[in-house]
């Protein structure tokens, strides 16, 4: 029955390892000033363009203590997602992974004004069209979406380790 939770549980931690890390390297590629080289297609290379300038725009406010919480969730979600193939205890890791996240978009939060005002000027009129929250991943609306999912698929490995808990504890008895 497990099975059920497990795999889009595990499926969903290996999407967020690529998002903090992806996320940490492109902030610190922008910390950095490193610039990932721009030829071929014009096409190509005008999307690339803006791609970068929006990235720019939205890690201009990243530090090294943003990147390094980004990385620390990466690598406790990576942690937390093979310890559930394994069938072993992994909220603890995906809960040390969960507070690397939070605590970086707290911090960031803290960095631009505050984490209260943030939440006091939420829209919540505006989860009722989703895709306008998907187009805008930096507003506080998606954000706090991103952090109710990463909640969710904690509540999932959590029914996930109890009942792999309970299951081993009856077969040793």
């Amino acid at each position: 029955m497990t099975f059920i939770l497990r795999w889009p549980a595990i499926l969903v931690l290996l999407a967020l390892v690529l998002l903090s890390f992806v996320g940490a390297l492109g902030a610190a590629g922008v910390i950095a000033d490193i610039h990932a080289p721009a030829s071929g297609v014009s096409q190509v290379d005008s999307q690339v363009a803006q791609a970068q300038s929006a990235a720019a725009e939205s890690a201009a406010s990243a530090s090294w203590i943003d990147v390094g919480l980004l990385a620390a969730a990466g690598l406790f979600f990576l942690i937390a997602a093979v310890r559930l193939m394994r069938r072993t205890q992994g909220f603890w890791t995906w809960l040390l992974g969960f507070a690397c996240f939070g605590g970086r978009w707290a911090w960031q939060q803290q960095q631009s004004g505050g984490l209260v005002a943030t939440v006091q000027g939420i829209d919540v009129s505006a989860y009722t069209q989703p895709q306008a929250v998907l187009a805008n991943i930096g507003s506080p609306e998606s954000q706090i979406a991103l952090l109710a999912i990463v909640l969710i698929v904690g509540l999932f490995v959590f029914i996930v380790d109890a009942a792999d808990r309970a299951y081993w504890d009856k077969q040793g008895a």
